[in-house]
């Protein structure tokens, strides 16, 4: 399961994560801020998703190069959850 992560476009702390379930009939999204309630609840919502799907085949990607999180601890989520280990 691939949770992406996108900038709100004309904003610069507001985004959104979303992923779709492994069979497609639904889809899981987060609004956040990029702060640390944003990283509270993005780490959350991804140990929801841990808990109800296998926590290996998880992984956090960010849609656009154009994201610029500044926030240590979302960024430490990105870089525990990524395929390579490195920040995306």
């Amino acid at each position: 399961m691939n949770v992406t992560i996108r900038k709100i476009e004309k904003s610069d702390h507001e985004y959104i994560a979303y992923a779709k379930s492994i069979c497609g009939k639904a889809t899981y999204f987060l609004y956040f801020l990029d702060g640390i309630w944003g990283a509270v609840v993005l780490c959350n919502f991804v140990q929801m998703l841990k808990s109800f799907f296998e926590p290996e085949k998880i992984e956090i990607t960010v849609h656009e190069n154009a994201v610029s999180l500044k926030n240590a601890e979302i960024l430490t989520l990105l870089q525990e959850h990524s395929k390579d280990g490195t920040e995306r």
